[in-house]
């Protein structure tokens, strides 16, 4: 579940934790909720998916 939590966060196709916990519930986590239960945690998978949502608006612009 970690290894899939960190690939959404890396897409960039997620805006924060909550994306990525409703994402793997849907694909069949039914702990997300519980394992992302955790502020460090959070606040890890958030500047994860903020830095991929940065690289992709960046590589839109090139």
């Amino acid at each position: 579940m970690w290894r899939e939590a960190g690939k959404l966060a890396a897409s960039g196709d997620c805006e924060g934790w909550q994306a990525i916990e409703r994402e793997l519930l849907s694909k069949g986590f039914p702990r997300a909720k519980l394992l992302l239960d955790n502020d460090r945690v959070r606040d890890k998978l958030d500047h994860l998916c903020k830095s991929a949502q940065e690289k992709r608006a960046d590589a839109n612009r090139a």
